[in-house]
């Protein structure tokens, strides 16, 4: 068939020699088709390697699917980058009744971000809810009930793998921290000793930390010290680190906040600075690349991240269907001082 020229159904329906009523029903899975003749128009649609223009179908049907999509105010230079790709979604899908708005709950509140998921769904105004948890066993109820009273959910950036959501869009972070303790353990010396800078303890972070220590055991030459774990006031003291400096080799930063952490550093002045290495690209992050001070960060495909999730969501609100992939896992990249451009 030749796909510069797409047949209309009417066109289609002669072809095969049925109605275009009875074409578009097998078309669109309505039923009410004799099995003798469902067989005979699919099969002529195979001959012909006939695909159905699906956007007049979904513009025929006029649909509206509402999506609340949440998360965090901070880090705000992530968060950006993922609302960047929630909108090329947005102006992909506007035109098949798509209608997306954001909500960020206050930091990383955990209440306010409850408060906000709760007043979504009791709304009833949203066909579906994207969540990043800031939480995710925390949320997994709330995420439960959501779903249970035929609100979709699915999660990004972080994931509640306990709860009903539909689906995870957003990187392994199991595999980023061996990612971390791999890259880290390249770049000190045997005998060194190596460390993680941590915050709070939820699903994510425990990924994380699990993926490091995995790795970090298979040298035999390299030991872990610590993990740090530090509040979020913590950071507003460079008091925290400054033993931590002194004390290791190699430093990977597992939470949000390696400018602090990298600009602390380079303030403290040693002789022989830890090899450190971090999360995400910003402004910041470039420049202490471009000083040494930071030797690498893992970039986790934000923007991307946005995009698939929207996708995703509106492909299940569109299509009813069932979803295949639980997890749509976003590519890890290595940044350091020489790739560092083509990221900023």
């Amino acid at each position: 068939m030749d796909q510069g020229k797409r047949l209309t159904i009417k066109e289609l329906a002669k072809q095969i020699g049925v109605s275009a009523a009875t074409l578009d029903r097998v078309l669109n899975n309505r039923g009410n088709v004799k099995r003798q003749t469902y067989e005979k128009v699919m099969a002529k649609i195979n001959e012909l390697n006939y695909r159905p223009n699906r956007s007049a179908s979904f513009l025929s049907r006029m649909n509206v699917y509402s999506l609340a999509v949440v998360f965090p105010e901070h880090p705000a230079y992530f968060w950006k980058q993922v609302e960047k790709g929630i909108q090329i979604a947005v102006d992909e899908f506007r035109d098949y009744g798509l209608q997306v708005r954001i909500f960020r709950s206050d930091k990383y509140d955990l209440d306010s971000q409850k408060q906000i998921v709760q007043q979504l769904v009791d709304s009833g105004e949203y066909d579906a809810i994207a969540l990043s948890p800031n939480d995710p066993q925390e949320m997994a109820d709330l995420i439960d009930r959501a779903v249970d009273r035929g609100t979709a959910v699915c999660t990004f950036n972080s994931d509640s793998p306990l709860s009903k959501r539909l689906f995870y869009v957003g990187c392994d972070y199991r595999i980023a921290g061996r990612l971390a303790a791999d890259a880290l353990c390249k770049f000190v010396r045997d005998g060194s000793k190596v460390g993680v800078i941590m915050s709070y303890t939820n699903f994510q972070m425990q990924q994380k930390i699990t993926g490091f220590r995995e790795v970090v055991t298979e040298y035999d030459q390299i030991e872990m010290v610590g993990p740090l774990k530090l509040s979020q006031e913590d950071y507003l003291s460079p008091e925290a680190f400054a033993d931590y400096f002194r004390e290791v080799d190699g430093i990977y930063v597992s939470s949000a906040r390696l400018d602090i952490v990298a600009e602390y550093l380079e303030n403290l002045g040693l002789a022989k600075p830890p090899v450190l290495i971090g999360h995400d690209m910003t402004e910041e992050t470039y420049r202490f690349l471009q000083k040494g001070v930071v030797t690498a960060t893992i970039c986790q495909d934000p923007v991307n991240q946005g995009y698939l999730t929207v996708k995703s969501m509106f492909n299940y609100l569109a299509s009813g269907d069932k979803l295949a992939i639980k997890e749509n896992i976003t590519k890890l990249e290595l940044v350091t001082k020489e790739n560092a451009r083509y990221y900023i």
